[in-house]
Formats: C-alpha cells, structure tokens, sequence
C-alpha cells in the first residue's frame, strides 16, 4: 500500500475554510448543504478549468469517487452521484470528501510518505483524514450543530450518526 502526507492541517484551519466556502455559496447557516448542486455548479464558478465527471460503476468498480487535482477533476460513480441527489447520507459524504481532496490536495501539497505505517503519520498530514474532516466540516459545522443531539443533526444535515457524533465530539476544537 503506497502511503502519502500532505501538508499539515489542523481541524480549525479546515473548518475555517468550509465556512469561507458555505459564506461564498451564501449557505453559511443553510442546515442540509447542497452537495450535488455545490459540485455541479459552485465549483466549476470557484476553479479555472474544474470538471467532474459521473462514472459507470464498472468503470470504478472499487472506488466511490476519486479526485485528480493535477486534472481539475472529480470522478464520482454514477450511483454515488444518484444516492447524493436522492439525500443518501454516506453518498452526500462521499462527494463532499472529494471535494475536500480537490481543495485541499493540489499537486505540492501531498508527497509519497516515506513511513510504512499510516500509525506512523499523524492524521493532521493524512490525506485520508483530510478530507474526511473537509466533508464533516462542510456538511456539518459548529454553527449548525450547536444544541442539537445526533439524531438532529444526522437529520438536519443530512450525514450519519456516526458524522453528526465525530462532529459533536470536535465542534469547540
């Protein structure tokens, strides 16, 4: 398994970027973040050159979505893609992470990691953590989630208990 690091990024300074881009798209106290038309419609506006593309699942029959920042692009599966519209939490997540890894992982910003252990990375250097903290950050901030219990939020936001209690566990860090 080929290991990478990117640069360091704290949670703070990645939430702080997902409310730069809820404030650009005038969503920054919009509850349920409307990923699919975020993709189709803000990004291409946000990044010279930026294009997604919808992919059959035969052609990416072990990922859900991969991201090329050396492209300017997106793959998402088509059912992916399908389950995002039709408000499918894990699907909305899944294109919200990838867009984490368009902004966040721009050639120069991520290197093959030299450890042979991703224990050994911190997961501020982890891509895979990342992103994953972009699509939390972006699908369910503080100013959101603040009072709310997990169901709530899972329903409000549109993600999973398990991001609605990953997301209260970190809301004041």
């Amino acid at each position: 398994m080929t290991l990478y690091i990117a640069n360091p990024t704290s949670r703070k300074k990645i939430r702080d970027l997902t409310n730069v881009l809820r404030r650009i798209a005038g969503l920054y106290d919009e509850p349920y973040f409307p990923v699919v038309d975020f993709l189709e419609l803000a990004m291409p506006k946000l990044f010279t050159a930026f294009e997604y593309e919808i992919v059959s699942i035969s052609e990416m029959p072990n990922e859900y979505g991969v991201t090329y920042p050396e492209k300017n692009k997106i793959c998402i599966r088509e059912d992916v893609y399908e389950g995002a519209i039709e408000g499918v939490e894990r699907d909305r997540f899944t294109i919200a992470h990838e867009i984490g890894h368009f902004i966040l992982h721009k050639p120069g910003n991520i290197v093959l990691a030299r450890s042979e252990s991703i224990q050994e990375i911190p997961a501020y250097r982890q891509p895979e953590w990342q992103a994953n903290t972009f699509a939390g950050e972006l699908l369910a901030p503080p100013q959101i989630i603040r009072g709310l219990v997990l169901k709530e939020i899972s329903s409000k936001c549109g993600v999973s208990l398990q991001v609605s209690g990953i997301q209260l566990k970190n809301m004041n860090k």
